[in-house]
């Protein structure tokens, strides 16, 4: 819970899209397996690399 200016008055905060800014996320596909990665966007390629390596087929890469 934040509290606001408002004495009494409590809201509920969300870390929302803050903590998602700045990430990547990657869908991968082996066979019938499916695996969601969410990286740092910075860390996005070794991490594709690494997943292709162990046989991951990359279906998307999505910033947000």
């Amino acid at each position: 819970m934040c509290r606001t200016k408002e004495p009494g008055l409590m809201v509920k905060c969300h870390p929302g899209a803050p903590a998602v800014i700045g990430q990547t996320r990657i869908y991968c596909q082996q066979g019938k397996d499916f695996l969601l990665v969410e990286v740092p966007s910075q860390d996005a390629p070794l991490q594709i690399r690494e997943l292709t390596d162990q046989g991951w087929e990359i279906e998307a890469e999505i910033p947000v």
